[in-house]
């Protein structure tokens, strides 16, 4: 191989190891702290969960997670899609806010999910047909390649990644109290990425000392 492929390849295959291990794990990307809610913890009290998402599968996954994430770190979570609703809905106020102060939460753990655009990935064996060179003519005339054309067996896979805001509220004033934000992996378990999220997202809450 000349030097300079050689050179090439080398400097694309660690690209590719470093792209593919910075997409290998679930992680937080950022997160902020309310300054003015230092020292004050929602560990041990009562924390109203609550997730949004694009369907009712992938919100009731997205708050039982949630829930047995911030239970394993202190919290007492009650899911905001097993409460009844308000009878008289206060205009003009946030319902998470109305409702955590309906069941006397100390806190409210929302999340908001959001996908990446799904991407097909050849899964299973591919067929190849090659056709190679011949030679003709009189003169000893020949003619070398080839061609060949390759598909998959059993069809394409379809993998997503996800991304979570999460905000912490002080239901008595409805200031955020923390908010961050992580992202899953690429993978076709959903249910696994989510709670990998919720994982990540309560281990930072606890970092940031409010579990």
């Amino acid at each position: 191989m000349h030097g300079s492929l050689r050179t090439f390849c080398k400097l694309a295959i660690g690209t590719s190891a470093l792209l593919l291990a910075a997409c290998a794990s679930t992680r937080m990307d950022a997160q902020w702290s309310n300054p003015a809610y230092q020292g004050k913890v929602a560990r041990g009290g009562s924390v109203l969960v609550a997730c949004e998402a694009q369907d009712l599968t992938l919100q009731r996954i997205c708050e039982d997670q949630l829930a047995a994430a911030l239970a394993a770190r202190g919290a007492k979570p009650t899911l905001n899609s097993q409460l009844a609703p308000a009878t008289t809905p206060s205009a003009g106020n946030d319902p998470y806010v109305a409702a955590a102060k309906r069941v006397g939460a100390r806190a409210i753990a929302r999340m908001t999910l959001g996908a990446t655009v799904p991407v097909a990935v050849d899964s299973g064996p591919r067929i190849g047909i090659g056709i190679g060179g011949g030679s003709w003519g009189g003169g000893g005339s020949s003619v070398g390649g080839g061609v060949g054309v390759g598909f998959p067996i059993g069809g394409s896979r379809v993998t997503q990644a996800f991304g979570a805001e999460t905000a912490l509220i002080d239901p008595s004033s409805g200031a955020t109290m923390w908010s961050g934000r992580a992202s899953s992996s690429t993978s076709q378990d959903v249910s696994g990425q989510i709670t990998e999220l919720a994982q990540v997202t309560a281990d930072a809450l606890v970092g940031a000392g409010m579990l």
